[in-house]
C-alpha cells in the first residue's frame, strides 16, 4: 500500500521526445521535415502515450487497487493529473473558436463534451477545441475501466487480451480512419494501446529474463534494433495506413526494451535535457495547438495587411493530398526553421503551464486523496 511509484526515466524521455514529433506534425509548414515520412507518420507516436500509459499505471496501481486502494482515491489522482491543464486549455479556444465561427450551437457542444471529458468517446462529429486533447479524454475513460477491473480480476490478463484483438479488427474494419482515429473510434484505439502496455508489465513480471541485462553491446544493439524498425517502418509505410495496425505492437516492445535501461540509448535518455522533455511532455503535447493556432492566426493578418504569401501547398506524391501548410517564400530550410522556432514556443509554454497549472494540479489531488485516506 505504501510502495513507491516505479518509475521509467528512458520512457518518460521517449514521451518528451513523442510529444514533439507530434508537435511537429501538427505545425504543418513547407519544409523538410514536413517532407519526411516519419513526421508525417508522427499522429501514431500518440498511441505510444496509450501503451506507456497501460503500462506505468499497471505498475503503480494494479496491486494497489487489488489490495483495496480505492477506485475513488485512484481516479481522483488520475483527475488531478489531467484535467487542470486540460481545462486551462480549454479557455483560448474557445475565444479562438467563437471568433472564427461565432457563439453557435457547435461551439457550445464543444465545450460541454471538453469539460466534461467526453470529447473522445463518440459523441462528437468532429474535433473542436483544443484537438489534441480527444487523447485525454479516451485515457480517462481508460483509467475507469482499469480502476473497475482491478479489483476483480488483479492480474488476470484475459480482459485485456480481448481488447488487444477487438481494437485492431475494428479500427481495420469499422472505423473509416483507421489507426488515425480520434473523436469516433478513439477509445477503441486508446484502450487497445493501453491493454497492450498492462499485458507488458504483466510480461515483464513474469518472465524475469526481460529485466536481465545481456551486456553493453546486446542491449544497445537491441535498443538501436526497435528504434530503426519503428522509425523505417514509419518512414517507409506513412502513405499505407492500412499497415499501420501494427504499429501499437511495436510500440509495446518498445516500451518492455527501454524499461530495462540497459543500453547505450536509454543512458543517452537519461541526460537531462531529455528528461526534462519527459517532464514537460504531457505540457507539451497539450498546449502544441495552441501555438499552432496562434501561428497561423499571425500569418493570415500579415496576409492580409502586408500582401505577402505566408501559405503553400507541398504535395509529396502524386497520390497525396496537399494542404495548406505554412510557407515562408516556398523555402524548404526556412520552413524547418519555422517548425523549430515554433516548437521551442511550445517547450517555452509547456515550462509555464508545468510549473502553474499541471504541478499544482497533481499536487492538489495527491493533497485530496492523502486526506481522504486518513479521514
Amino acid at each position: 500500500m505504501t510502495k513507491k511509484p516505479d518509475r521509467f526515466l528512458a520512457l518518460d524521455s521517449w514521451r518528451g521526445l513523442c510529444a514533439c514529433a507530434v508537435a511537429l506534425y501538427h505545425f504543418g509548414a513547407v519544409s523538410h521535415l514536413q517532407s519526411f515520412g516519419l513526421i508525417r507518420a508522427s499522429y501514431l507516436f500518440v498511441d505510444f502515450f496509450f501503451v506507456l500509459s497501460g503500462f506505468v499505471i499497471a505498475a503503480n496501481y494494479r496491486d494497489r487497487l487489488a489490495e483495496g486502494f480505492g477506485i475513488g482515491r485512484f481516479m481522483m489522482l488520475r483527475f488531478g493529473r489531467v484535467y487542470p491543464l486540460h481545462f486551462f486549455m480549454i479557455l483560448p479556444f474557445i475565444f479562438i473558436d467563437a471568433a472564427k465561427d461565432g457563439l453557435g450551437p457547435q461551439l457550445w457542444q464543444a465545450i460541454s463534451t471538453n469539460v466534461l471529458l467526453i470529447h473522445g468517446l463518440g459523441v462528437n462529429d468532429a474535433l473542436w477545441l483544443n484537438f489534441p486533447s480527444w487523447s485525454i479524454s479516451t485515457e480517462f475513460a481508460a483509467y475507469v475501466v482499469f480502476a473497475l477491473i482491478i479489483p476483480y480480476v488483479g492480474p488476470a490478463l484475459w480482459p485485456w487480451l480481448i481488447a488487444v484483438v477487438a481494437g485492431p479488427l475494428i479500427l481495420g474494419l469499422v472505423s473509416p480512419e483507421g489507426m488515425n482515429s480520434t473523436f469516433d473510434y478513439g477509445f477503441v484505439r486508446c484502450l487497445e494501446g493501453f491493454a497492450l502496455g498492462v499485458i507488458c508489465f504483466r510480461l515483464r513480471e513474469e518472465w524475469p529474463a526481460m529485466t536481465e541485462r545481456l551486456g553493453v553491446v546486446a542491449d544497445s544493439l537491441i535498443e538501436i534494433g526497435i528504434v530503426l524498425l519503428i522509425g523505417g517502418y514509419l518512414t517507409v509505410f506513412w502513405l499505407t495506413p492500412s499497415y499501420f495496425l501494427v504499429v501499437p505492437f511495436m510500440f509495446a516492445v518498445a516500451v518492455l526494451v527501454f524499461s530495462r535501461e540497459a543500453g547505450l540509448l536509454s543512458r543517452l535518455l537519461l541526460l537531462r535535457p531529455f528528461l526534462l522533455l519527459g517532464t514537460l511532455s504531457y505540457s507539451i503535447y497539450m498546449v502544441h495547438a495552441l501555438v499552432r493556432a496562434v501561428a497561423r492566426a499571425v500569418a493570415m493578418v500579415l496576409e492580409h495587411f502586408f500582401h505577402v504569401t505566408l501559405f503553400g501547398d507541398m504535395q509529396l506524391e502524386p497520390s497525396a493530398v496537399s494542404g495548406k501548410l505554412l510557407s515562408l517564400s516556398g523555402n524548404l530550410w526556412l520552413g524547418d526553421l519555422l517548425q523549430l522556432f515554433l516548437l521551442a514556443v511550445a517547450i517555452g509554454l509547456a515550462a509555464f503551464t508545468y510549473r502553474f497549472i499541471e504541478e499544482p494540479g497533481r499536487n492538489w489531488s495527491r493533497n485530496l486523496a492523502r486526506r481522504a485516506r486518513t479521514a
